[in-house]
């Protein structure tokens, strides 16, 4: 049974740890823009954040490596949770509703990484269909 992993998986995992690294590593990233208002009063210390978007991101590395559908799954949702959080954030940020870049872009992410956590499961049930199928049908050859 094939278990691949998806570029978009590799891709949000990747913004994942990005985001980590930038919170780590800018202690003043919630002054530096309006648009981090409302994530400021949540987390008040950026490195708080930063360890969300690990643990986001190692769901989905140790489901890519122990080749689990679930854990690759679940990682994925809780990426979609996360982006969607940050989004909601972003689009809020002024005290009304604005679109803005980040949120579009979070958004959008979000959408990709719901979007892949349906792909992955979808995949692994026809994954297991065939592989079904193909054991049937190699024993009826056999006999």
């Amino acid at each position: 049974m094939k278990n691949s992993t998806t570029a978009i998986e590799l891709i949000i995992t990747y913004m994942s740890i990005g985001w980590a690294m930038v919170m780590f590593t800018n202690p003043v990233v919630f002054k530096a823009s309006e648009n981090f208002n409302l994530i400021n009063e949540i987390f008040q210390y950026p490195w708080v954040l930063g360890i969300i978007a690990v643990v986001v991101a190692s769901v989905k590395i140790l489901g890519i490596l122990i080749q689990n559908v679930r854990v690759r799954w679940f990682g994925l949702v809780l990426s979609g949770i996360f982006w969607i959080a940050m989004a909601s954030c972003f689009l809020v940020a002024s005290g009304s509703i604005q679109l803005s870049t980040g949120f579009i872009a979070y958004s959008g992410v979000a959408v990709l990484a719901l979007s892949a956590s349906k792909d992955v499961m979808m995949s692994d049930r026809i994954n297991k269909r065939s592989f079904g199928r193909k054991n049937k049908a190699t024993k009826r050859r056999s006999l």
